[in-house]
């Protein structure tokens, strides 16, 4: 799906209900939306319910910028997914449980393939688990978790193996990517970048799995991924002061830029004839 029309529900308001917010609200500006249209997208929810313009005097500056002025101030979880039938819901609560079976059941009814993300730790603070997010949605739900969680067995046999968010996948590659290429800085736009490029890397069998995430079997992949993925994206901005080749290695691509400088931990193993 396109993430300009993606619709969001954030469960917990705080710094880091905000924060991940303002980095798809980011990423929809990125893709080509305005401001003002992506944070359109966003349903923000705390513990009092919904966030609307009506609670200007007790909001943030942060929360006011994705508060609604369309929907009533204080609406339950269930009532916005009825209301808005947004694509995902993120849980940034730290509370367990503040992502309803009626939530679930009410955004299979509207969205085909519903993603819940319980992004809150440890364990016992996620908002819901991936066994219940696929019970309650039928197994048609896209899982990906704060905290790590085994593969869950569905009632039809098959076993769904959900995804544990987790920064190592991208930020190797983005010090790889902006080290090689000298870059003068490392904006949000980057993040981004890596981002699409580790969805990339994800293939179709782990997918089939429920997995979001490639296997960390693949954490070199991905670091490569990504690590093109910034030094393109540092060249298109003007900020990489480094270039393919600059290191008598003319026509070198910038794929195998990296490959060439990326590092393997191999030792060779060290003989002495010496005896004591």
């Amino acid at each position: 799906e396109d993430i300009r029309s993606l619709r969001v529900a954030v469960v917990g308001a705080g710094s880091a209900g905000i924060g991940v917010a303002q980095a798809l609200h980011m990423a929809m500006q990125q893709a080509g939306l305005s401001a003002k249209a992506a944070y359109s997208n966003f349903y923000i929810l705390d513990q009092d319910g919904l966030q609307s313009k009506a609670r200007f005097s007790s909001l943030t500056e942060e929360q006011m910028a994705f508060a609604r002025a369309d929907l009533p101030d204080g609406m339950a979880l269930e009532e916005v997914v009825e209301q808005a039938k947004p694509h995902l819901v993120l849980g940034l609560s730290g509370k367990r449980g503040t992502i309803s079976e009626a939530a679930i059941r009410k955004m299979a009814a509207a969205v085909e393939r519903p993603i819940v993300m319980p992004l809150s730790n440890p364990t016992s603070s996620c908002e819901i688990t991936p066994e219940e997010a696929y019970e309650w949605s039928d197994g048609r739900a896209i899982v990906a978790t704060g905290s790590p969680f085994e593969p869950v067995a569905l009632a039809d046999g098959s076993i769904k193996t959900p995804s544990q968010c987790n920064n190592m996948y991208i930020f190797p590659g983005i010090g790889l990517g902006a080290s090689i290429c000298q870059s003068e800085t490392i904006p949000d736009s980057m993040l981004y970048e890596s981002a699409v490029a580790l969805s990339r890397v994800t293939d179709e069998e782990e997918m089939a799995r429920g997995s979001v995430f490639p296997s960390i079997s693949k954490i070199r992949q991905c670091s490569h991924a990504v690590a093109v993925a910034c030094i393109r994206h540092a060249h298109d901005l003007g900020i990489a002061k480094a270039s393919p080749g600059c290191d008598h290695n003319r026509g070198e691509t910038y794929e195998q830029w990296v490959t060439r400088k990326m590092y393997y931990p191999e030792y060779a193993p060290i003989y002495t004839s010496h005896t004591r």
